[in-house]
């Protein structure tokens, strides 16, 4: 059980400290201790167990969603950093291609020399 409050500090410590009392009395005198005081240990401590549990489920459902927000987070990051690579590619190719329309429409002229007479 996680304390995070004084009290639950101080609740705990009592409860502890009552039943170490009731056992080490009982076992100065020798007696076995009573079924229905026994019984009734049992049922709180079974509902402290069913306590404990869920909370440590409250617990790991909150991590669990911090992790799942995480994971979100990171999976945009890459599918952000996809998109910018894929355009990045995409400029440079056209960089390196020239339009086929400048080498079809514009051919090269012919430079005369002329002869001295």
């Amino acid at each position: 059980m996680d304390i995070k409050t004084l009290e639950q500090a101080l609740k705990l410590q009592n409860d502890l400290t009552a039943r170490l009392t009731q056992s080490m009395a009982l076992q100065r005198t020798g007696k076995m201790p009573n079924i229905e005081v026994t019984l009734k240990e049992k049922e709180q401590s079974v509902v402290r167990a069913q306590a404990e549990v869920e909370i440590a489920i409250k617990e790991r459902d909150i991590a669990v969603s911090r992790w799942d927000e995480r994971v979100a987070q990171r999976k945009a990051s890459v599918v952000k950093l996809q998109k910018e690579l894929d355009d990045l590619k995409k400029q440079l190719t056209e960089r390196n291609d020239p339009p086929k329309e400048r080498k079809t429409a514009q051919p090269k002229k012919e430079v005369r020399n002329k002869k001295s007479q």
